[in-house]
């Protein structure tokens, strides 16, 4: 229960901040081929692709689970990519999806469990983790990485080792807040200050964290609304666990999609505003 709450706080105090802009991100790309009508086509495609994740989980939860690891994984891997020189979509995607794939190596129990308490209207699904077909497809994936990481960089090889064994020695509810907190919301955090302040970085974070907490504010304001609703008559720690990764999936999956656009185009959403 300590690492549900602990896990609930840190995402929404250190995770969600860093989302806090796609606002700004929006108006960068669509302000200029839209003008003032940027904002009505922003929000109109955000909160649809949030009702598709919402109706996905709903219907399809199955396939939204495979498909939201996937999307993470992409998404995590542009953050280890944007570290060393570029690394490629699959390659990318491998070391981005560790925070996924190696727990469910080292352990397969605990995670079928929690798959099986996010996944809603469902006590099964998850013996895929626990086959040895599946087990074993997991384990050549290990030395497939470490090799594809030094052979990037020594820097990269040494990142991926470390990432390995944190996965492997500490629970996957811990090892994901570690990573998502203090590893890839951090990197983009900083990033994003030195967008916002190239000579303060700072400054510039004061600057992110206030232009973010309207939206983050609201995004978790969503997650627990939500979270209530679908997850009231079920026990607390199983309840928040489905919260967090549902909630975090629904807000997550546009925030992914219009990141992956704003990196292919090298946007800089402070820029773009103060011009």
């Amino acid at each position: 229960m300590a690492q549900v709450v602990t896990l609930a706080v840190l995402v929404a105090v250190v995770g969600m901040p860093h989302g806090g802009l796609d606002h700004r991100f929006g108006r960068a790309l669509l302000r200029p081929a839209l003008g003032p009508q940027w904002s009505i086509v922003f929000v109109a495609s955000y909160l649809a692709v949030m009702m598709v994740v919402v109706a996905g989980w709903w219907w399809l939860p199955g396939l939204t689970v495979a498909g939201f690891v996937i999307l993470s994984a992409v998404h995590f891997g542009l953050t280890e990519d944007r570290c060393d020189a570029p690394i490629g979509l699959v390659r990318s995607a491998l070391f981005g999806g560790m925070v996924v794939w190696v727990p469910a190596l080292f352990w397969p129990a605990e995670f079928s469990r929690l798959l099986t308490w996010v996944i809603p209207h469902s006590s099964g699904g998850a013996e895929i983790i626990v086959a040895p077909a599946f087990q074993t497809m997991l384990a050549a994936m290990l030395p497939i990485t470490l090799a594809w990481a030094f052979a990037t960089s020594l820097w990269c090889g040494i990142r991926v080792m470390v990432f390995i064994v944190l996965f492997a020695v500490t629970p996957p509810l811990v090892s994901f807040a570690l990573y998502f907190c203090g590893w890839h919301s951090g990197i983009e955090l900083y990033r994003l200050s030195r967008q916002a302040n190239p000579h303060n970085v700072w400054s510039g974070l004061a600057r992110v964290v206030r232009a973010a907490i309207p939206l983050a504010s609201l995004a978790v304001v969503m997650i627990a609304v939500g979270g209530w609703v679908v997850a009231r008559d079920r026990p607390l720690t199983p309840a928040l666990v489905q919260t967090i990764f549902i909630g975090l999936s629904v807000v997550a999956v546009p925030h992914m999609l219009l990141h992956w656009m704003a990196i292919r185009r090298n946007l800089n959403p402070f820029a773009e505003i103060d011009s």
